[in-house]
């Protein structure tokens, strides 16, 4: 027979219940580690010491200007860490009132960037509804939309807004959203009218003749012929000969009838 548990005294909780538990720890299950309370004060975290970090205290509101220090890092650079955004998300969701709209809208930038992955898609569902109405976050959403429906050409009327601050010291977003328009292009045509192109890409002149010739595609006259590959040619239906039913089989069938 299994020992009841027993109820902890005041001040104390059963080691590892909020774990189990699989959402985040009460006040009084924190058991800070000195060595983790002070990793990332002295410096910014990398993902090895976010990694450690996020071991120890991922429910530990606390940390939370350290991960909000780590996502601007990511947005300067080139680095990316989605299991640390998705903790700031979380500690969001658990602690309201220490909500950034402009650390949520970093995150989601970021996610676009890694299109046709599902990260924004698994950042959203943490993001609350009051959130998610937010005119920043709104508009976010509808440009994720866009690149998802794959309206490339309003995309970047769309981006305006943004550009005015949550785009700002963001490098690398809008090649990033062209990379993930020539992909979706290379795998559905095999030619596209250059006007289309020139919209989709929100480029011209020189700029789109590079970009064009870069990618191993050409012009003929005011059509853009791409590179073919498995996805953008028409494939011969094979016929399944194994369940084919042979003639002699056919003929004791007749036979039968008759």
């Amino acid at each position: 027979m299994l020992a009841p548990i027993q109820p902890a005294r005041d001040g104390q909780a059963h080691k590892g219940l909020g774990k189990n538990l699989g959402g985040p720890p009460s006040p009084h299950t924190f058991c800070v580690d000195a060595d983790a309370a002070a990793m990332g004060k002295e410096a910014p975290l990398t993902p090895a010491t976010c990694a450690a970090l996020l071991s120890k205290q991922r429910y530990n509101p606390e940390i939370l200007p350290q991960l909000e220090a780590y996502v601007a890092t990511q947005c300067e650079g080139s680095t990316y860490d989605l299991d640390a955004n998705l903790a700031v998300l979380k500690l969001y969701q658990f602690h309201p009132d220490s909500t950034n709209v402009a650390v949520v809208s970093k995150i989601l930038l970021k996610a676009l960037m890694k299109l046709p992955s599902t990260d924004y898609l698994t950042c959203s569902y943490l993001i609350p509804e009051r959130v998610q109405e937010m005119e920043l976050i709104a508009s976010i959403n509808s440009v994720a939309s866009l690149l998802e429906t794959c309206s490339f050409r309003q995309v970047w009327a769309a981006l305006a807004p943004l550009r005015k601050d949550s785009l700002v010291g963001l490098p690398g977003f809008d090649a990033a959203v062209r990379e993930f328009v020539c992909a979706s292009m290379s795998i559905t045509y095999q030619a596209t009218p250059l006007s289309h192109l020139r919209e989709s890409l929100a480029m011209e002149g020189a700029e789109l003749t590079a970009f064009i010739k870069a990618r191993g595609w050409t012009v003929e006259g005011e059509v853009v012929r791409m590179k073919l590959n498995d996805d953008n040619q028409a494939k011969p239906k094979k016929v399944d000969e194994g369940g084919a039913i042979r003639f002699d089989q056919m003929t004791k069938i007749l036979a039968s009838i008759v």
